[in-house]
Formats: structure tokens, sequence, C-alpha cells
């Protein structure tokens, strides 16, 4: 192999290896930037924006990944939601899916059964909205 190849190569590689330290660093720097800004609150709070009642366990942090079953009391709270027409004791799941966002399953057998899903918004104050 000639000098020439062989500087070009070293080149190349160094080029792949800056090229990839620098994509790390980049990475790691959006998912810390991400991840300051989104909450990190508590699965109490997010209970009462949606008018349920929680059930004895549960985690205390909703952060991504942890979801929670509970009861629904307050059908008006959940309906300012975009889930409507469901009625007090239906089953409800709730799943933090990303830092801006829950996934919320509604289960109710009587008066006829039914399931409602939504996902909706969390913003960095912990306040629940509709998408």
């Amino acid at each position: 192999m000639t000098s020439t190849h062989r500087l070009a190569r070293a080149l190349a590689t160094a080029a792949c290896t800056g090229l990839a330290l620098f994509g790390a660093t980049a990475g790691a720097q959006a998912v810390r930037q991400q991840s300051s800004q989104s909450w990190s609150g508590s699965v109490a709070s997010i209970a009462e924006q949606l008018g349920v009642k929680l059930t004895p366990s549960h985690a205390d942090r909703f952060d991504v990944g942890i979801n929670f079953t509970a009861t629904l009391a307050d059908t008006e709270k959940i309906a300012k939601l975009g889930l409507r027409g469901l009625h007090p004791g239906a089953r409800v799941t709730a799943i933090r899916v990303a830092p801006d966002r829950m996934r919320v399953e509604v289960d109710e057998m009587d008066p006829v059964p039914l399931t409602k899903k939504a996902t909706l918004r969390i913003d960095e104050h912990g306040q629940v909205s509709a998408q």
C-alpha cells in the first residue's frame, strides 16, 4: 500500500471517529435538554386532573414508562379532556409514553361495554390537556 493510500485511510478513519463522537455528544445533550424541560411529578397530581380515584398500589412518580390503574370518580374532568359519555366506576389505565404525552384508556361494563382511548399532552408544569 502506498503512503498516499495510508494517509487517505487514516484521514477517513479519523473523520468517521470524529463524526461518531460528535453524534454521541450531541445526542446526549439533546436528551439532557429534553429531560430537563419535561415535567416529573406525581401520579396523584395526574389522577386528580383526570378525576379518578387511585388504587392502593401505585407508583409515586409519573415518569416515562410508568402506568397506573384507577377508578373514574369525576366524569366531568375526564370529559373536558375528550373522553365523553363515561360513567363513574369505569376502570381508567394511564401510561406516560413520552416526556410530554400520556395514553389513557377507559373501560366500563355498565350500562354497556365501552372502551375509550386518548393520547393527552402533559406540559412542563404538569398540566394535562387534550392534544
